[in-house]
C-alpha cells in the first residue's frame, strides 16, 4: 500500500509529533483554531475533526475556501469561519507590535465569546491553537480543562520565531496539566497534557521521547 504524500511545508513540521500522539492513543474528536494544509492528515487521523478559522479578512478567506475544495469529500471535517471584529484585529495587531504581556486586555471577553462555544460545548480529546491571529496563548488559557491534550504551534523559543508575539509566554496551565515543549522542529510545538486522564503516561512518555 503506497503511503500517503502531502504538500507539508515547514508550518506542518508539527505532523512527525502529531503522527507519534495518533499512533499511541485513539482520538474520537479534534478541534483546531487555524486551518491549513495538515487539516487533511489530521482528518485522515482522527473520527472527527472541528476547525475553527478565526479571520482577519481576505487572505485567510481565500485560504479557508482552499481548505473546503480540498476537504469536501470528508464527511468527519467540520468547518467553522469567523471573521473576528475590529477589538480582535486590534489585539492582533498589538501582538504584533508590543509583543506580549498586552496591556489593553478589554479584548478577552470578545475572545471568548467567539472560541468557547467550540471548547466548552464539545468534549475534545485534543485541541490544537495554530490559529492565524496572534492571540494564541489566550485561546491555550481558555482550552486549560476542556481537553486532556492541548498543542500549539510557533512556540519556538531560539528566537526563530518572535519572542513573545503569540502569547504563550502568558499560558498558565493548571498543576495537572504536564508541559512538553518539542524544539526539534523549527516553529516550534509545545502540548500540555492532563496527568489524571487514562492513558497520559503513555501520550507523556511518547511526546517527550518523539
Amino acid at each position: 500500500m503506497t503511503e500517503k504524500r502531502y504538500n507539508f511545508t515547514v508550518a506542518q513540521d508539527w505532523v512527525p509529533y502529531f503522527q507519534d500522539l495518533f499512533d499511541t492513543i485513539e482520538v474520537n474528536s479534534f478541534l483546531e483554531f487555524g486551518l491549513g494544509v495538515g487539516t487533511e492528515f489530521i482528518c485522515d487521523n482522527v473520527k472527527k475533526v472541528t476547525s475553527v478559522e478565526l479571520s482577519l479578512g481576505d487572505y485567510n478567506l481565500d485560504w479557508t475556501n482552499q481548505t473546503k475544495e480540498t476537504l469536501k469529500d470528508y464527511t468527519n471535517w467540520d468547518l467553522h469561519y469567523i471573521q473576528v471584529p475590529n477589538e480582535i484585529i486590534k489585539s492582533n495587531q498589538d501582538a504584533i507590535d508590543n509583543q506580549y504581556p498586552l496591556e489593553d486586555i478589554s479584548y478577552l471577553p470578545i475572545l471568548g465569546d467567539l472560541v468557547n462555544p467550540f471548547i466548552e460545548g464539545m468534549e475534545h480529546d485534543v485541541i490544537f491553537v495554530d490559529a492565524g491571529i496572534h492571540n494564541r496563548g489566550d485561546i491555550v488559557n481558555f482550552s486549560f480543562g476542556h481537553a486532556p491534550i492541548i498543542a500549539c504551534h510557533d512556540s519556538d523559543r531560539t528566537g526563530r520565531v518572535i519572542k513573545n508575539i503569540y502569547g504563550y509566554n502568558i499560558v498558565n496551565p493548571p498543576e495537572n496539566y504536564i508541559e512538553i515543549h518539542k524544539d526539534k522542529n523549527y516553529c516550534g510545538t509545545t502540548f500540555w497534557v492532563d496527568n489524571t486522564f487514562e492513558g497520559s503516561k503513555n501520550v507523556i512518555d511518547v511526546l517527550i521521547n518523539s
